[in-house]
């Protein structure tokens, strides 16, 4: 009897949800890797998977100055887009803000990090599975440091 006893506690004790949100604790311990390197200048790829114009799921090279978008262009073609402006594009900075919104709000979501600088490498969300077309996936890429002097 006192087995069962011990086994009921047990199995109590397994189910209760005390455990931390690890997706919180993953995204706080990227974030702080993101901000460690303080990078306000720095560049990356960036694309786009949703029902969006085109120019949203071209690859492109997003250039941030003192974490603000300072220019987008295509990587096939170097042009800038000609239906969107600089500032339609995110920051890292403003994509962690994002994913922690997603993290917090979201039905379904897949975020992977870099191993490197702790940036979102892709943010796959569907807000809610009720509604249609807004789900989305990001890829980030390429992320790469500029030099304050090369401005």
């Amino acid at each position: 009897m006192k087995n069962i006893v011990y086994i009921s506690l047990l199995f109590t004790l397994l189910s209760c949800d005390n455990e931390p949100d690890s997706d919180m604790i993953t995204w706080q311990k990227n974030k702080n890797i993101w901000d460690k390197n303080q990078m306000p200048n720095y560049s990356f790829d960036f694309r786009a998977s949703c029902f969006c114009i085109d120019e949203w799921v071209r690859k492109v090279k997003v250039t941030v100055y003192s974490d603000t978008v300072a220019n987008v262009i295509f990587t096939d073609d170097s042009l800038p887009p000609k239906e969107l402006k600089a500032y339609q594009w995110y920051t890292i900075s403003e994509l962690f803000s994002m994913t922690k919104s997603i993290i917090q709000e979201a039905q379904e979501f897949e975020i992977n990090y870099d191993k490197t600088y702790g940036n979102p490498k892709m943010i796959s969300v569907d807000w809610d599975f009720e509604i249609a077309d807004d789900e989305f996936t990001f890829y980030l890429s390429n992320v790469k440091k500029i030099r304050k002097d090369i401005q």
